[in-house]
């Protein structure tokens, strides 16, 4: 066996720990043996940004934007929620300490599942990187030496430079060179100065280190100019700008920058967070001088506008300036004098400032021609790495390898900082997780051994027949189906683009269009998937066949292939999922107790994994087992508070119990946040909408509809399921006096409406077709239902739409004893919340013919399952007007 590739990744702070983590993914894919060395002296996470325990000092990015993963924006959001705040807002901005904590707890995390890698923490500098034979070797400061097949460059900010402060200052003991790293502290009595010199994001975090009761701070700078803050409440950035072909002048990019602000309506915010996308690419267009000049001329402004702090820190500093114990000075250091009460700094504005503590605020340090780490200096000696044109770090190609001097390319990459003058941007978490994605696949295709491994394995331990890349973004869009969430189909077509024979990939595409309404050309995707299939295992073959019977001869066949191919392979979370009849897809079983003792049955195979908690959790409140439900629908959500099938049974759980209140602020907030991305968005709003109808807020129910429920936010099945039944319900329950179905069944196909692949959506179609008053195709309907070979569709559909066509022939009391006598309505799928539409059909039908009994009869069963205020509104509005109409006289 051949011995494993080891990589070494020079820098612990933000950079090395994102960039550790994406190789340990990329890795993990492979199935070939890594090793990864994370040479930090200091503390993981820190570096020169996290380093700080000061509660005070804050991220200056919301916690919404700082994910360590590009694909799930969400990750350190709930990471702060699950460990630090439940209730975090998304746009707050949380202390730097547990940033932190966050980026090891994540690296931590990433290491555990990543199969055959193997991290070794070095607790030491490195010093040297030289050539060794066909691989490299590492030198450390304390005197040992590593032969390494890569190094990753993860250097973060250099010390800030102190050229500018005269001899006297720099001498002085009071002077802090530097902030962050500084062992010991001026003293600084009360009644002291304090000189704060720079005026950037530096100088606000040493404010608040050195502002005490009694102390001056002054603040002095060039510009004078403090950090802006954030917004508020922050509109969404604007689309960034096209970019003119062929190379930029800096004039013709300042006049690009101002017209896109005035494109934003002067919100010069919307308009810089717009820029990002295109902000490498612009300054790639820009030659050497005129970067040269940006620098000079620009750049202070620049990042002054683009890296903000946190309005209140923003609020703090302008309250300390209006009271005056913060004063700003534009001006430079020109002189300085070490006296016995303290130093004075003498400013180019003609002020003087007698500091009991100079501090040095300037930021980033001098460019890598003057750096005086040894590393760098070496690495530059001999070659292996060069300046980039204005020396504020390294030349790299795009994947962020260095560019040598001369002679072969070394396996040496650089990440953050150190790329500033190629990229310009490159200093903040979103860059630089970017770049350590893209990093982590350059540095696992350029190393030794084979591109493509046979046993490469999904989470939960199944072989894929994919090469590394394809089966990365396959992992991660099965990820996103088994929360429930939107994106799959994106991701696994990325699978299929980096492997067009991945013909397990193209089988799931195929499912996502039939199933899930995706934008997919189903029956090309399950071509490809049959012509690639002699490539795939068997395993593989045998679920594209599954695939293909549910497509193209959905029924008792195809439901029985699937439940036998889950029965020799359980471990197949997928296949689970489309048994099961949930939010997610159809199932295969039209007896609940057969897919609860499916479910039951696989807790051997998935023992605490969230995602089967959230089903059992699904099953436990289908089988009215309420505390159970919500205990397992909380564990799960504990580990993973976007998995959509614990989301779903705690909503049901709320609603079957009639806690209504409660369970609508829950659903709300979840919404929102973790929930903004779920594919079932829509469902989730049906059911809060059922919340507000069944508290009798109507008006809430009706805007509810048309934000999130209306077309054309929803479509397809999904407006036949959610928004078609809710407004039928809402007009059926008096909560609205007419119903306008048109627009909804528009965005449905006829198809669908008339011959519906499933009894759960006929039940939906025959009662949406019935509520829009479409005879002529519920008759089709009855019909299609009639001829098939299900008794589910033989015996209750084509029943149902009997009923339907007696109300819609003016003759309610006949439509009322069709509904009452309809067989297996637990048969027709989803849940029992869903199935509820024919109960409260039967209770309109029973109004309209004048049979209060049956209406009063059948609600006060539903009250009897849970409370509802609508329900015991209207019961006791039947029992009024039925004895109203006993004690009036007969004529």
């Amino acid at each position: 066996m051949s011995a494993p590739v080891v990589v070494a990744v020079v820098g612990g702070g933000a950079s090395g720990c994102l960039a550790t983590t994406q190789l340990a993914r990329s890795v993990a894919v492979t199935g070939r043996r890594f090793t990864i060395l994370l040479v930090e002296p200091d503390g993981v996470g820190e570096g020169l940004a996290y380093r700080t325990r000061d509660p005070r000092h804050r991220l200056n990015v919301p916690a919404a934007k700082m994910s360590a993963f590009d694909d799930d924006p969400q990750h350190f959001l709930r990471w702060l929620r699950r460990h630090v705040a439940v209730d975090f807002p998304s746009g707050g901005f949380a202390p730097r300490q547990f940033y932190a904590d966050y980026l090891r707890h994540t690296l931590e995390e990433t290491l555990r599942a990543a199969t055959g890698v193997r991290y070794e923490r070095v607790c030491a500098r490195a010093t040297d990187v030289r050539r060794h034979g066909r691989r490299l070797r590492l030198t450390l400061d304390d005197g040992t030496s590593h032969p390494v097949d890569a190094v990753v460059l993860a250097l973060g900010h250099g010390a800030p430079t102190a050229s500018w402060a005269p001899p006297a200052l720099a001498r002085s003991p009071r002077f802090v060179a530097d902030p962050w790293r500084a062992d010991a502290q001026p003293h600084v009595p009360a009644g002291s100065d304090v000189l704060l010199v720079g005026a950037g994001l530096t100088m606000a975090d040493m404010a608040q280190r050195w502002s005490r009761a009694g102390v001056r701070l002054h603040v002095t700078s060039r510009h004078g100019l403090l950090p802006l803050p954030h917004a508020v409440n922050p509109a969404p950035p604007l689309t960034a700008p096209e970019l003119p072909d062929g190379p930029v002048s800096l004039a013709r990019a300042r006049h690009l920058v101002f017209d896109h602000i005035r494109a934003a309506g002067g919100d010069w915010r919307r308009a810089v967070d717009g820029l990002r996308p295109v902000t490498a690419e612009l300054w790639s267009r820009l030659d050497a001088a005129a970067r040269s000049t940006f620098v000079a001329t620009t750049m202070r402004r620049w990042d002054q506008v683009r890296h903000r702090v946190d309005p209140a820190v923003h609020a703090w500093l302008e309250q300390r300036r209006a009271e005056g114990s913060l004063v700003v000075h534009a001006a430079r250091v020109v002189d300085a004098q070490e006296t016995a009460a303290g130093v004075e700094v003498s400013l180019s504005d003609g002020s003087r400032v007698l500091a009991a503590a100079v501090v040095n605020c300037t930021g980033a340090g001098a460019g890598v021609r003057t750096n005086h780490d040894p590393l760098v200096m070496n690495l530059l000696a001999s070659g292996l790495a060069t300046p980039d044109s204005l020396d504020l770090g390294f030349a790299t190609e795009a994947s962020g390898r260095l560019v040598t001097a001369d002679g072969p390319r070394p396996a040496i990459w650089a990440i953050g900082p150190l790329r500033r003058g190629e990229l310009w941007e490159s200093t903040a978490i979103p860059e630089i997780r970017g770049q350590a994605a893209a990093l982590a696949r350059a540095v696992v295709a350029a190393l030794p051994g084979p591109r493509v491994v046979r046993r490469v394995r999904d989470p939960y331990g199944l072989p894929l027949t994919a090469s590394p890349e394809a089966a990365d973004r396959y992992v991660a869009g099965l990820g996103q189906i088994l929360r429930v969430r939107s994106g799959a189909e994106t991701l696994v077509a990325e699978a299929v683009a980096a492997d067009p024979q991945f013909a397990l990939g193209q089988a799931v595409l195929a499912l996502l269009g039939a199933e899930w309404g995706a934008d997919v050309d189903v029956e090309t995707a399950l071509r490809d998937a049959q012509r690639h299939a002699a490539r795939a295992d068997e395993r593989e073959r045998r679920f594209i066949e599954v695939v293909a019977a549910r497509i193209r001869e959905p029924g008792a066949g195809s439901a029985a292939a699937l439940l036998s191919y889950i029965q020799a392979y359980p471990e197949d979370a997928l296949a689970v999922s489309i048994a099961v009849p949930t939010i997610a897809f159809s199932g295969a079983t039209e007896i609940p107790a057969e897919a609860w003792a499916l479910v039951e049955g696989l807790a051997a195979v998935y023992r605490d994994d969230w995602w089967y908690r959230g089903l059992l959790a699904f099953t436990r409140q289908e089988q009215e087992n309420w505390e159970e439900a919500a205990e397992l629908a909380a564990l799960a959500l504990a580990v993973e508070p976007t998995a959509g099938h614990a989301v779903h049974a705690k909503t049901h759980v709320h609603y079957e119990t009639g806690d209504h209140e409660a369970g609508l602020a829950w659903l709300d907030g979840w919404i929102s946040t973790c929930g903004s991305d779920s594919s079932h968005r829509a469902h989730f709003a049906w059911h809060a909408a059922l919340h507000e109808l069944a508290l009798g807020d109507d008006s809430a129910a009706r805007a509810r509809f048309s934000t999130q429920l209306s077309p054309p936010a929803v479509s397809g099945v999904r407006a036949l399921i959610d928004s078609a039944s809710l407004l039928w319900r809402g007009f059926a329950a008096g909560a609205w006096t007419s119903v306008e179905l048109g627009p909804v069944l528009e965005t449905v196909p006829g198809t669908l409406l008339v011959d519906p692949p499933t009894p759960f959506v006929g039940l939906h179609s025959a009662v949406a077709l019935a509520a829009a008053g479409d005879c002529r195709r519920l008759a089709q309907l009855r019909r299609s239902a009639a001829a098939r070979t299900s008794p589910v569709f033989t015996d209750t559909v084509a029943p149902l739409a009997d009923a339907l066509m007696h109300l819609l022939h003016g003759d309610p009391d006949r439509a009322t004893d069709a509904l009452i006598a309809l067989p297996g309505v637990e048969r027709l799928g989803g849940s029992a919340a869903q199935r509820e539409i024919v109960e409260d059909t039967t209770i309109y039908c029973a109004i309209q013919a004048n049979r209060p009994n049956i209406a009063r009869s059948l609600l006060q069963t539903r009250l009897e399952r849970r409370c509802s205020p609508r329900d015991v509104h209207r019961r006791a509005q039947l029992l009024t007007g039925q004895q109203a109409a006993r004690s009036s006289p007969t004529e």
